[in-house]
């Protein structure tokens, strides 16, 4: 199995450590990404420009946790943007 590979945004890697590390730099906007996409899920409406302060606020409230799945999870239950669309 050939392990290696290279990132759209570059970064090559050559084996699953390396991969890890590589996504590890980018923690915010990996979370970033999973939070827009469980608000568009859950809401069934696009995010705006306007609820970006609002998204950041998901994302500040979770770096505590070094954005676990489960805090970034309880983070957009508990938001306006879940409770108000």
């Amino acid at each position: 199995m050939d392990a290696t590979g290279t990132l759209p945004g570059g970064g090559d890697f050559k084996n699953i450590r390396e991969l890890k590390q590589l996504l590890l730099k980018d923690e915010r906007q990996i979370a970033r990404n999973l939070a827009k996409q469980l608000l568009v899920f859950a809401t069934g409406a696009p995010i705006r420009f306007g609820d970006r302060p609002d998204l950041e606020q998901i994302l500040d409230r979770a770096s505590a946790s070094r954005y676990a799945v489960r805090t970034v999870i309880e983070e957009v239950v508990q938001s306006s943007l879940f409770l108000n669309k």
